[in-house]
């Protein structure tokens, strides 16, 4: 029994593991177009930029505030993992 649930376990790990590399394949290919932010910074570098155009420095003066949202926290927001904090 207990080689059954190893054999079971090292199964489940080996195919999360090939998903998640298979996903982390595609957001690397994604982060090529300059039109997809893959990530909060953009992309894995944390380059924070972005190569497009459409926001100049002759234009820029237009932009306005489309939506907001509050979550009534006024100092801030931090994210932790369930149970650490």
């Amino acid at each position: 029994m207990q080689m059954r649930k190893f054999r079971l376990s090292m199964t489940v790990g080996a195919f999360a593991l090939a998903a998640s590399g298979a996903f982390a394949d595609t957001l690397l290919e994604l982060q090529k177009d300059a039109r997809q932010w893959v990530s909060p910074t953009g992309d894995y570098a944390n380059r924070r930029h972005s190569a497009l155009k459409q926001i100049t420095t002759a234009n820029v003066h237009k932009l306005s505030v489309d939506w907001q949202f509050s979550t009534g926290v006024l100092r801030g927001h931090e994210g932790c993992r369930r149970g650490s904090c």
